[in-house]
Order: structure tokens, then C-alpha cells, then sequence
């Protein structure tokens, strides 16, 4: 067997445009479409389309006609040519190839998935199945368009991408990485004109890869690419690179061409010399003694140089493409036999393995559903090269086309998560092109005003304190305005706040917020009402405090926790440490006298020692029990009744039997009185 025929897809590795699904219907074969069918077997998709449209015009026979159409459909598709392809499939399914090989219908659906055309791909994708069609098959592509579709026009992301126009050209360029340790030069693959090889690749009918380094100032502004030395490049392909962490040595993907015959593709290593590169050497990962056609490439170095993932359709996988790896054995200075990292892999293909410097893997994959096409995933690390289950990341990143080689930017502070990746998606400059993503950071910020209760006026010059979980404290007073706030640069992520705000002759408040968990920018907006102090006169009221009936201990039920109330008061005693207060528990009219009295005040002795239980001083705070002696004047309405009503049995038992209970409720309360504010602290 001839090392042509054996290497049927070379460029694997160097760009994605993968056959999925090649048609296993017999036909008969004419002389005419016969060298169009052995270009197709071989991967030259691009001479096949040529081949199948000079041959279209003398086939007489319909069913071959409409093999012809769906072949020159599949040699569009595979080429990412969709909107070509979505008319050569149209043509075979008017000459009713469909009944004759159904896949047309999924084929077409493929096509239309890629250009995001969600809807119309399910259509397709129901014919396929009423035409006999595998229907697990449709129905995972079914759920993967809507899955796609639903996410989509739900997300609410920030993350934005660019296309890096300064990079690309109309052909293939892809998979963006570091190669220098400065982070301001970069090597990428690209088949445009410049590349070295002067032949086209019958697949694309594009010109050979080869590699281009381009700069990035501090501006982030690009130079102009230019193609790596030719100890490095050939008139062969070479592709997606990797370098080890002093950047003095790059892995990348070699595929050999010789005279129009191909080989396998291996991973290749090359050390700097100079300002360029010395020979390469191979890896040798596979024996090629007794392996000529399994194809090797996608590398990635990880950081300490101990392991070296990459793609590989070698046996032993779970199918299609898998990602591998091998250990570096220091002493004998050699690589391990591959391994197989199946925790991603499935039976579709996993290719472009990144490893980030946090050791979260990514990796591209058309085996796990998603948006279309390949999209990329990311696994968090687990152990030692043992990795969590994958997630796909979010549009726009993902998208119905193939998303791939993402790799991270790095000492970009102002944004949270960004870098570059590769898309064929519609809309760019070329076959492929490198794109630039970013999110911006999480930002947090702090804006408040402080009122008085009573008048609801802005209290200025009111002394604020922030303090953070962090150990960050700040100090603010309030503004004429009585606002005061923290900005971005304050307010930090994964913080706990405490905010307490003070004035003469106000009783101080406060309250707490946290940044823990908020996975998105926020603004806390805040308002505190500080209300003044009136020394023995004044009834402050408290969060709604309740007892069992005819009984003295707190009320914590699914309608109130009463110990949560509770916890206002011992706030306020904290923020306030000079304060002496008198609590109060009150009856209703309801009972006797001297049995409400001993009542009021069982409970108020019980609201004290709750509150000497968390640390409050016994002297700071008196139990005083009221009983039913001060019915309750409504300082503000109350539901139906209005401010000013004194609520007095008299008044209680005239009104309607439905309103007598709520009434009585609001006379049944514990409040607290201000009796002192020189208490000094022991």
C-alpha cells in the first residue's frame, strides 16, 4: 500500500475541515466520476468539486446525478464552503437522492448547524429520520440546535471578540501562541501567499501551511507577520506549535509532502539558535516501523516540561481523534508511550489540548453536542494530568462554526478571562482567522445615603465606617448631600463588608453586604436612616418580636424568628456602645391586669437575657414589663388604621370583630427606650 493512499488526511492537523461522514451507498462507478471519486477518497476535496462538476453535465442517469450533486455538496462542506454546499445539497435532494442514501438530509443539516441556521438544520434533520435515518444520531444533533439555540438568546455575556484583522489573510490562519517570554511575539500557522510552499493542497486549494511569527507593542498594536525561518519551514506543512516555558524550544506538527505523496504527521522539536531555529528533530511518538498512517500533532508542553499532550487518531482511542500524552523521563532523557487522556475524549474527535497556568485543561471537541461544528471546553484539574468533566464555554466564543486553539493572554489585568482562538465562523477575513477575546473584569461599588427618620432629610457630615473580611477599613463622612460611596478600586471580589454609620445625637445604624459569590458587576445601593436620640421619652420600635401564647419564651416559627429580631437590638447596642436602654414588653387588653403585668415582664427579662447571652453587660439594658397599662398610639398607618390612633380597649372593642385581633396584635409589642447614652465601657 502505497504511503499515499495510507495518508488520506494530512491536513488533519492543520486545519479542521474534517470528513464526518462519507456516503457507504454502491453505485456504479463511470469512467467520468471515477478520478473525481479517488480524489475524494484521498481528502482533495477542492480537485473532487472540479472533477464532479466537468463529469455532472454528461451523466444521463438520475440516481448518479444526484450522488454527484451530494459528493460536490460534501467536497463544499468539508471545505467550510457552506453556502455552497447548502446548494449542491439542495440539488441532490430535488433529484430525489434522498431515496437512495438518506444522509444527504444530514449532511445538509451539518452544513446549516455551521452557519447557525439552527431551525432549518432540525427541518433537515427530521427528514433524515422519516427517510429512514439512524435516529439516535438525528436526535442528538436535534438537541444539540436547540440546546445551541436556547443558550444563545438567553445569555446575557460581556465577553466580546474581535477579529484580528492585523494577523489574518483570506486563507488559513490559526492557533495564536506565546513565543517569547517578554509575551510581545507570537508564531501562528497560516497558508497565505508568503508561506514556502509554492504547490496547492488538493484538499483546499489553498497553498501549504506554514508558521509566522508576528509582534505585539505594549499598545497591543500588531507587526506585520512574517514566516519563520526555512530550518523550520518547507515546501511541506507545518502547523499548530507549542513552546516550553523558557521559550528556547518549540513542538509543532510536521506533515511531509514529497512529490505529491503523502505521509503521516508527526511532533517535531526545534531549539533556538540565534535568532531563528535549529534542524528540528522528531519525536518519534508513533513507530513508524509499524505504524505509517496514524497521525500525531496539536502539541502542548506543560509549564514544568513533564508532559506533552496532543491529537492523535492512533489505536486505541475511544474514536475519531483523541487527545493523548507522554512523560518526559529526565534520566534517559525520553518520552513515554502515549497514554490516553480518556476522561475527555469521546467518540468523536478532542484536538488543540491547552493546559492554562491555573492547570485548567482546554481542548476542542464535536463530540459533546454544543453550538455546531467544533467548539471548545474547558476540564478542571483534578490530579495529576486527571481532569474534572468538561464544560463548553459560552458564546460568543462557541459558536455554530469550529472554535478551536484557544489559549490565554497573558499580564492583562483589566480583564478577567481573555485571549485568543481560532473560528471559521462567518464574517471574518479568511478560511480560518485568529480572533481576540476578553470579559471585563468584576467590578463592584459602593453608593449610599444617609437620612434622618423623622424628617427623612440627608444627615451630612455623618461619620461612616467600612470594613472588609480582607482587612481593608475605611473611614467616610457624608457629603452635603448626606451620601458618601467606594469605588471599584475599594470595593473588592470575595469580601464581606460591614457599614456603620454615626452622628451626635443620632442613634447610630448599619448593615453588611457582600461581593462572595457575585459573579457579575454590581453597583450596592444603599440607604440608612438614623434616628435621634430622645433620652427616656421616645418609644423605639424593633422588628417583630412574639411569644407562644400565655407563655414567655421567644416565638421562632416558619412566620418569625423572633431570636432574628432580636439581633436588631443587639446591633444597634454594638454600634452604639454608650447607649443604656429599657426594654419593654407590652400586652393587650385581654386578661387580667396583674397576670398581663407578671407576663410583660417574664418576657421582657426573657428578650434581656437573650441579649446579655450574646455579650451585652447586664447594666446596659433593663428588663421592664408594661403589661396592658400604655395602649399603643400609632406613630404611622398601620394597615387600616391611621397614624395618630390611640388603640385603647375602648376604642378596640367598638370596631368590627374581623378588625378587633389585628388591633390588639399591634398593642401586643416589645419596644426599647433610650434611658442613658454615658455608659462607659468595661
Amino acid at each position: 500500500m502505497s504511503k499515499q493512499n495510507l495518508m488520506k488526511t494530512a491536513r488533519l492537523f492543520l486545519i479542521l475541515t474534517v470528513a464526518l461522514f462519507i456516503s457507504s451507498v454502491a453505485v456504479a462507478q463511470t469512467k467520468a466520476t471515477k478520478k473525481a471519486d479517488d480524489e475524494y477518497a484521498t481528502g482533495g476535496y477542492t480537485e473532487a468539486a472540479k472533477l464532479y462538476k466537468t463529469a455532472e453535465a454528461g451523466i444521463k442517469d438520475l440516481t448518479e446525478k444526484g450522488r454527484v450533486f451530494y459528493q460536490i455538496g460534501e467536497c463544499y462542506r468539508l471545505t467550510t464552503q457552506y453556502s455552497a454546499s447548502d446548494e449542491w445539497y439542495a440539488k441532490a435532494i430535488t433529484a430525489q437522492y434522498y431515496n437512495t442514501d438518506p444522509e444527504v438530509y444530514f449532511a445538509y443539516a451539518l452544513s446549516l448547524q455551521e452557519q447557525g441556521k439552527f431551525e432549518e438544520a432540525i427541518a433537515q434533520l427530521n427528514k433524515y429520520t422519516a427517510k429512514g435515518g439512524e435516529k439516535s444520531k438525528a436526535n442528538d444533533r436535534i438537541k444539540a440546535c436547540q440546546m445551541a439555540s436556547e443558550k444563545k438568546a438567553s445569555l446575557r455575556t460581556k465577553i466580546t471578540v474581535e477579529n484580528l484583522a492585523e494577523l489574518n489573510s483570506p486563507s488559513f490562519d490559526y492557533c495564536l501562541v506565546y513565543s517569547s517570554k517578554k509575551g510581545d511575539e507570537f508564531i501562528f500557522s497560516s497558508s497565505r501567499k508568503e508561506s514556502t510552499g509554492s504547490g496547492l493542497y488538493d484538499k483546499t486549494g489553498d497553498d501549504f501551511m506554514d508558521l509566522f511569527v508576528a509582534e505585539r507593542d505594549k499598545k497591543k498594536k500588531w507587526g506585520t507577520p512574517t514566516p519563520l525561518n526555512n530550518t523550520v519551514n518547507t515546501p511541506s506543512h507545518e502547523g499548530v506549535s507549542s513552546f516550553n516555558k523558557d521559550f528556547d524550544e518549540m513542538y509543532y506538527t510536521f506533515c511531509k509532502y514529497d512529490n505529491d505523496e503523502r505521509f503521516a504527521c508527526d511532533i517535531l522539536v526545534a531549539k533556538r539558535s540565534g535568532s531563528g531555529f535549529a534542524d528540528p528533530v522528531n519525536l518519534n511518538l508513533i513507530d513508524r516501523t509499524e505504524d505509517d498512517s496514524s497521525k500525531v500533532g496539536h502539541p502542548f508542553i506543560t509549564n514544568d516540561g513533564k508532559y506533552l499532550l496532543f491529537s492523535s487518531d492512533m489505536a486505541g482511542g475511544k474514536g475519531g481523534k483523541d487527545i493523548w500524552y507522554v512523560t518526559y523521563d529526565k534520566k534517559n532523557e525520553s518520552w513515554s508511550k502515549p497514554t490516553n487522556l480518556s476522561s475527555v475524549n469521546t467518540n468523536g474527535d478532542e484536538m488543540f489540548p491547552y493546559v492554562s497556568a491555573d492547570g485548567i485543561l482546554y481542548f476542542s471537541s464535536n463530540g459533546r453536542g454544543g453550538f455546531g461544528g467544533l467548539d471548545i471546553f474547558k476540564a478542571d484539574k483534578t490530579g495529576e494530568m486527571t481532569f474534572g468533566t468538561p464544560a463548553g464555554l459560552e458564546y460568543p466564543i462557541n459558536s455554530s462554526s469550529d472554535d478551536f486553539g484557544l489559549v490565554l493572554e497573558v499580564g492583562n489585568a483589566a480583564s478577567k478571562f481573555s485571549g485568543f482562538f481560532t473560528s471559521n465562523r462567518p464574517g471574518g477575513k479568511g478560511l480560518d482567522d485568529i480572533y481576540y477575546f476578553t470579559e471585563p473584569p468584576i467590578e463592584f461599588e459602593l453608593i449610599a445615603t444617609v437620612y434622618d427618620e423623622q424628617t427623612a432629610q440627608a444627615v451630612a457630615n455623618a461619620d461612616v465606617t467600612v470594613t472588609g473580611s480582607n482587612g481593608d477599613s475605611y473611614k467616610i463622612t457624608t457629603d452635603g448631600n448626606g451620601g458618601f460611596s467606594l469605588d471599584k478600586t475599594k470595593i473588592q471580589a470575595n469580601t464581606s463588608y460591614k457599614v456603620e454609620v454615626n452622628k451626635k445625637d443620632y442613634i447610630g445604624t448599619g448593615d453588611s453586604f457582600s461581593t462572595v459569590g457575585v459573579s457579575s458587576s454590581t453597583k450596592f445601593a444603599k440607604e440608612y436612616f438614623i434616628a435621634p436620640i430622645i433620652v427616656g421619652e421616645k418609644e423605639y420600635p424593633m422588628p417583630l418580636v412574639l411569644y407562644p401564647y400565655n407563655e414567655d419564651k421567644l416565638l421562632i416559627d416558619e412566620s418569625v424568628n423572633s431570636a432574628d429580631s432580636l439581633n436588631y437590638l443587639y446591633n444597634l447596642l454594638v454600634q452604639n456602645p454608650t447607649f443604656i436602654i429599657q426594654l419593654e414588653a407590652h400586652t393587650d387588653a385581654r386578661g387580667k391586669d396583674d397576670y398581663n403585668q407578671d407576663l410583660s415582664q417574664r418576657r421582657a427579662q426573657t428578650c434581656v437575657n437573650y441579649l446579655i447571652g450574646k455579650g451585652i453587660a447586664a447594666d446596659r439594658i433593663k428588663a421592664v414589663g408594661k403589661g396592658e397599662t400604655e395602649p399603643r398610639t400609632l406613630p404611622k398607618d398601620a394597615g387600616i388604621f391611621k397614624a395618630g390612633t390611640q388603640l385603647t380597649e375602648a376604642y378596640i372593642n367598638k370596631l368590627p370583630a374581623d378588625q378587633q385581633e389585628a388591633a390588639h396584635l399591634l398593642n401586643r409589642r416589645t419596644v426599647f427606650r433610650i434611658i442613658g447614652t454615658n455608659y462607659t465601657p468595661k
